[in-house]
């Protein structure tokens, strides 16, 4: 079996390194060869890390780029037997077009993008669709009958896990466009800074902004290099999120890598984090800033419930959100729309 990956952004994109690259090493070990387009030239996803705007010269070379993708799609897409498409929301003429040539297009979707684009001819096109999240799974039914669910999976294979320190570092990775959400929790780390005066805060690729700097929260440049050594450095990691339709279908990403280095997490509990974390048992869910503030305080102060929480976050994912287990299912899912290959 031979896929054809076109996907969203390249490997500095979250969703393309956990629902494309993360995969390839278990795709090749099963014997399954592949290749993979980025949709997004590597300058383009920086800039979009990064929220900065194109320049017109920007912009149109990421025109022409875009063209020569297309054409490429187009002549590799009779060798392959699936074409796998990340995330990208193809413009109809092209969909039509790419089906003509090899009607086994897999859509995979991570994020609630049906809430402001149009999908459904993506979707009704597709010869199978995968989400990460239930309810992604409820609206792709309406337009497609093969869908499936795969969450975006974390790697816990091979992992040694750093012995962790006595006195708790707490800790945030993510981008500056999802740091948003760390205001909400900002009156709450003043709090946790004046109870706690050695207490160190690091959040990873955040927004540098008045409101950190002034709590002096560490905020080191996002990196892939760099994010396994940052997680290794922290104790307890954070997902605050608002309570709106965006937020509560995000699909829990951000947990998953915590747990899946054994780090105790708070999250808001909203959407799937609810699942993800049991309250008490392999983290905390907290609401109110009460519920915040006693629940970081509690993590910070006891390091042996730290290690307990984390080593329980850490065989949840084993158990259900591991490659390991999402591998062999997403293998069950091409291996069936390769089978329908005319």
């Amino acid at each position: 079996m031979k896929v054809l990956f076109l996907t969203i952004g390249d490997k500095t994109v979250a969703s393309t390194r956990a629902r494309v690259y993360g995969y390839l090493p278990f795709l090749k070990e099963k014997g399954i060869a592949y290749n993979v387009l980025s949709f997004t030239t590597h300058a383009k996803c920086r800039r979009i890390l990064n929220l900065k705007k194109d320049s017109a010269w920007q912009y149109i070379l990421e025109t022409f780029y875009k063209i020569y993708i297309f054409m490429a799609v187009f002549i590799l897409s009779k060798r392959y037997d699936i074409i796998f498409v990340q995330k990208v929301i193809l413009p109809k003429i092209i969909l039509k077009m790419l089906k003509a040539l090899n009607k086994n297009i897999v859509f995979d979707f991570d994020d609630a993008i049906y809430l402001d684009r149009d999908i459904g001819y993506m979707l009704k096109d597709a010869a199978s669709v995968i989400v990460s999240h239930k309810e992604f799974g409820q609206f792709a039914c309406k337009h497609n009958r093969n869908v499936h669910y795969l969450i975006s999976p974390v790697d816990v294979s091979n992992q040694v896990l750093p012995k962790r320190k006595s006195f708790a570092t707490l800790g945030w990775v993510g981008s500056p466009e999802t740091s948003k959400y760390l205001s909400i929790i900002l009156p709450v780390l003043k709090d946790l800074k004046d109870k706690f005066k050695n207490l160190n805060i690091e959040f990873m690729g955040a927004e540098r902004n008045q409101g950190l700097e002034a709590l002096g929260v560490t905020i080191p440049e996002w990196s892939i290099e760099k994010q396994n050594k940052f997680l290794d450095e922290i104790d307890i990691g954070i997902m605050p999120l608002e309570q709106n339709e965006w937020s509560c279908k995000k699909a829990g990403y951000k947990l998953l890598l915590y747990m899946s280095r054994g780090i105790p997490c708070v999250a808001s509990p909203v959407g799937i984090n609810a699942s993800l974390i049991t309250d008490g048992t392999n983290g905390y869910l907290a609401e109110t800033d009460k519920e915040w503030f006693d629940k970081l305080s509690r993590m910070i102060e006891d390091r042996s419930l730290r290690e307990r929480m984390g080593q329980q976050g850490r065989q949840r994912v084993k158990e259900y959100y591991s490659y390991n287990v999402c591998g062999p299912r997403m293998t069950d899912i091409l291996a069936g729309v390769a089978a329908n290959k005319t």
